[in-house]
């Protein structure tokens, strides 16, 4: 009696996990640009290495304290690496992506997906880190279209008393290693 409880448990949840992977997966609305308000634009240059350290620390300040998911790198492509929960384990994962801009956001497209060593979709590794982590609002995982949109203008840049900056992209030329951003630091 015992085994077939026990083998009925683990049935149950093997099949529960194949369920939850493979469900169907909802279509992800691009969010809206926002209008960036009037001010001073700022124009920066800078290179991968600067926009990694920027955008660790928006994320980072995004969570509030919370444990911080994922980490970005940037070189010849975006990498984010991270762990995703899947029951008493942590998975490690790496995906890199070909960045382009659109409207002055950023918008990921899937290159490559490593979970573990797994061999999942990329669409269904997608929509395992947009139920399991948490990121900042401004970072809109779309796991049907393989890709993450950036929404850098509703990023609020803090600029000290209580003045916050917006941002929106330029240029984004990792193979040149040149990103130039527009800060549009708002009139008081």
């Amino acid at each position: 009696m015992a085994f077939i409880l026990l083998f009925s448990v683990v049935i149950l949840t093997i099949a529960a996990t194949v369920f939850i992977i493979t469900r169907p997966i909802a279509e992800t609305p691009t969010p809206a640009t926002s209008e960036l308000p009037e001010g001073s634009h700022l124009q920066v240059n800078t290179t991968a290495d600067d926009f990694e350290n920027l955008a660790n620390q928006l994320i980072s300040n995004s969570m509030k304290g919370s444990k911080i998911p994922v980490k970005m790198y940037v070189d010849e492509q975006v990498t984010l690496s991270g762990t995703l929960p899947v029951f008493d384990m942590d998975l490690p994962i790496v995906m890199t992506f070909e960045p382009t801009i659109v409207n002055g956001n950023l918008l990921l497209k899937q290159k490559t997906i490593e979970v573990g060593m797994l061999d999942i979709p990329p669409a269904t590794a997608l929509k395992l880190l947009k139920d399991s982590v948490e990121l900042p609002n401004w970072m809109v995982i779309q796991p049907k279209e393989e890709q993450i949109y950036i929404n850098l203008t509703e990023m609020k840049i803090p600029l000290g008393d209580n003045l916050e900056g917006r941002v929106q992209a330029k240029e984004f030329n990792l193979k040149e290693n040149r990103i130039i951003l527009d800060v549009v630091i708002p009139k008081k």
